[in-house]
């Protein structure tokens, strides 16, 4: 008895809460930036690194029961990330100056919303929760004192795809219907860096550098409308 009036419940508050569930298409801008850390002394001191723009694109489905204003946010979305980076020459001799990165992934945020609305016009919303991200493809592009190379990142050239963090945001609500939002996202997995990038910081003699290993962490600003049907 006690089986059933526990399931009696659970569909209840699943169809109270899906009755205020809303699915939306998400388009937006990424402002995307690769925390690298090297450990070797000379190459530290050398680095330099930028934002990327890239997009953001995807579905998003939001639970928002109309009685607490706290809800849920699931999405599916393509995320461009990277960043640009240098090298002061003085430092690193026979090598890459400047070049930047750019990862597709398809990313899945968790969010929990609290949303705050005036007479179903004008609301305002707050976002925080997590996020996974797996990398599809990717493209380095590197520029130098003799020439430009392009280089399509292929599954060997990665040595980590998977990229996970946090992120919070929040922003403006029109009729229940438009979104138009600002987040901040941080990645928390140290991933080891890509090795085409190792492969073109070399020594004067034109060897490799020794003891020379890089990780880096990605932090993205994103601004994006959001229109829920």
């Amino acid at each position: 008895m006690k089986f059933k009036i526990t399931i009696i419940s659970v569909f209840l508050i699943f169809f109270s809460t899906v009755s205020f569930a809303q699915l939306g298409i998400r388009a937006g801008v990424n402002m995307a930036n690769e925390l690298q850390s090297f450990n070797q002394e000379s190459i530290e001191a050398a680095f330099q690194s930028d934002n990327l723009t890239g997009y953001q694109v995807g579905l998003v489905y939001q639970i928002n029961p109309k009685k607490t204003g706290v809800g849920f946010e699931v999405g599916a979305l393509l995320s461009q990330k990277g960043g640009v980076f240098r090298f002061d020459k003085n430092e690193i001799v026979n090598s890459l100056i400047k070049g930047y990165r750019e990862i597709n992934y398809v990313e899945v945020p968790l969010n929990l919303r609290l949303r705050v609305d005036w007479g179903g016009v004008v609301g305002v919303y707050g976002n925080a929760g997590i996020y996974g991200a797996y990398a599809l493809k990717g493209k380095t592009v590197f520029e130098s004192d003799i020439a430009t190379l392009a280089k399509e990142d292929t599954f060997d050239s990665f040595m980590d795809r998977i990229d996970y963090g946090y992120s919070f945001g929040g922003g403006v609500e029109l009729v229940k219907k438009l979104q138009i939002g600002a987040y901040y996202s941080q990645g928390l997995m140290k991933r080891d860096t890509n090795k085409s990038i190792l492969d073109k910081v070399n020594t004067e003699s034109g060897g490799s550098v020794p003891n020379l290993k890089a990780t880096n962490t990605s932090k993205v600003f994103s601004i994006s409308l959001t229109y829920l049907f």
